[in-house]
């Protein structure tokens, strides 16, 4: 018998602009970008087509072998779930200076990050790290 694979309704907006460029609250990478339809409201998907720098459609893909979710069923991810989701090799989820890009935060979290937030999060979330391996 076949296993059933699972698949999301999802917005393609491919950003002709530059990596950083925001529209609807949302930082988007040059390129492809997918963002799970039940996350987006009508006036984001609205936003989206009328901007002359992108280009939008609707897909439903399923998760390919070793790619990162784009949602979690229902439940939004933390900052800390949505960084084991995250390949540190691949530039589209981590900047070339090691932080985690915020369109792939975003995609996970379910809610729009800036990078002054990300930083934030992401200082926080080293220094946990640190008091772990140290064992405090």
């Amino acid at each position: 018998m076949a296993k059933s694979v699972s698949t999301t309704q999802v917005l393609l907006v491919v950003c002709m602009a530059h990596s950083g460029y925001r529209r609807a609250g949302i930082a988007l990478t040059k390129g492809d970008n997918l963002l799970p339809l039940a996350n987006l409201s009508d006036q984001q998907i609205a936003a989206f087509k009328a901007d002359k720098r992108l280009r939008v459609s609707m897909a439903d893909v399923a998760p390919a072998p070793g790619s990162v979710e784009l949602s979690d069923g229902d439940k939004t991810l933390s900052f800390s779930e949505a960084i084991t989701k995250l390949d540190r090799e691949n530039r589209d989820h981590f900047t070339a200076g090691g932080k985690p890009q915020c369109a792939a935060l975003e995609g996970l979290m379910s809610k729009a990050i800036t990078a002054a937030e990300r930083d934030s999060l992401w200082n926080e979330y080293e220094a946990s790290k640190l008091d772990v391996e140290q064992g405090e």
